[in-house]
């Protein structure tokens, strides 16, 4: 299921950077931002290798069955689930908008899919050292503690005009969907359950990904779109990319299955 979807996903990229006229178009029809076509080319470019290691990563673990592939997988399962959840919420009419069902579709299920195919007898095996799991911990609760008060700032400020941001699916998505899954796990890894580390991993490969697309986005969208960069948003993103990127390669270093 996720190499198909790495494939469907690398097509909808690669045509969004290559394509000039995909976004344009419906920013024309009235339906995006300007400012959200330099948003969505800058996840495409994004995508492009994160569907390529998907792919990778598919083909091995029909070889080799690893653990860590595997969590690896529903993690980058989980960026194309945010990502292209955005594209479909948010209504985005381009030529592509049935494919971008396909992905969100395929990584809804993948994800689903692939948490109930963890045996009960097998996840206990799955352990972090205790200073991993505080580290992840203090993390998630970071992110908490920064952005849900600022995303209900936001949305309150929405709702005194009547009238939604052009990004509402992010505070949809963040505060309906990440937020709880991170609260999840930070409760999981607290009292120490094994499944919690299996989360963790994922939660982190995705984190990892969103938080590097979303980056790269905000320094690419001013050099693209001409309009003034926003360095609060820039040096947030950038920390959290940073983070989830050291956090990742230790959990990958660190994760046993004591089998």
């Amino acid at each position: 299921m996720t190499l198909i979807l790495s494939l469907m996903a690398l097509y909808a990229s690669l045509l969004g950077v290559l394509d000039e006229t995909l976004y344009k178009d419906v920013f024309l029809a009235g339906s995006l931002a300007e400012k959200l076509i330099a948003g969505s080319m800058a996840q495409d470019i994004i995508s492009i290798p994160a569907s390529l290691i998907l792919a990778f990563l598919s083909l091995s673990f029909m070889k080799h069955h690893g653990e860590k592939t595997f969590i690896a997988l529903l993690g980058l399962a989980g960026y194309f689930l945010y990502g292209y959840g955005l594209y479909t919420i948010q209504g985005q009419y381009s030529t592509l908008y049935l494919v971008y069902l396909g992905i969100f579709g395929l990584s809804l299920y993948s994800l689903i899919f692939g948490l109930l195919s963890f045996e009960p007898e097998s996840v206990k095996y799955y352990q972090l050292p205790r200073s991993l799991q505080t580290a992840i911990i203090i993390f998630m609760i970071l992110i908490l503690i920064v952005l849900v008060p600022l995303w209900i700032i936001f949305i309150n400020a929405d709702i005194a005009k009547h009238i939604p941001r052009d990004t509402y699916a992010v505070f949809l998505l963040d505060l309906c969907v990440v937020f709880p899954a991170f609260g999840i796990i930070i409760y999981q890894l607290l009292r120490n359950k094994p499944f919690g580390n299996i989360l963790a991993g994922v939660a982190l490969f995705k984190a990892g990904t969103l938080c590097l697309s979303v980056a790269f986005g905000e320094w690419f969208g001013p050099h693209y779109g001409g309009y003034e960069a926003n360095s609060f948003n820039i040096t947030l993103f950038g920390v959290l990319t940073a983070v989830s990127l050291v956090l990742t390669i230790l959990y990958i270093r660190k994760l046993r299955t004591l089998q």
